[in-house]
């Protein structure tokens, strides 16, 4: 997919995206993840069976958005975390973990949501 489809795509469906809180009684859904010390044990734990597909879409800015496979992520994500924001959808458009710095927070589309 192109980078511009995939951040014209990625505007279309952050609108209807529910944030999931860590904790019930959690303030915010934003978690914090030092860049310094992220390994892949911490990434298997962010993205669970909702990303279990075989591309990944990251989406960075109009021109530099991609699509990476599922096996490249890690390293994609390594390099870019603590850097830059950006969001990395499944190949769904459904579950999205948006990294802003230091600190992420995962999303999905509510059920029952119809396709846009």
């Amino acid at each position: 997919m192109e980078s511009r489809i995939i951040y014209e795509s990625d505007k279309t469906y952050l609108n209807g995206i529910h944030w999931i809180k860590p904790k019930i009684d959690s303030q915010t859904e934003w978690l914090y993840l030092n860049p310094e010390n992220i390994a892949e044990k911490d990434f298997e734990k962010i993205f669970d069976s909702n990303f279990n597909c075989e591309k990944l879409y990251f989406v960075i800015n109009r021109s530099e958005s991609k699509e990476v496979n599922q096996s490249e992520a890690y390293t994609e994500i390594k390099l870019l975390y603590g850097q830059i924001k950006f969001r990395v959808w499944n190949e769904n458009f459904e579950s999205v973990v948006e990294f802003d710095n230091e600190v992420y927070r995962k999303g999905t589309k509510p059920a029952g949501n119809s396709s846009l």
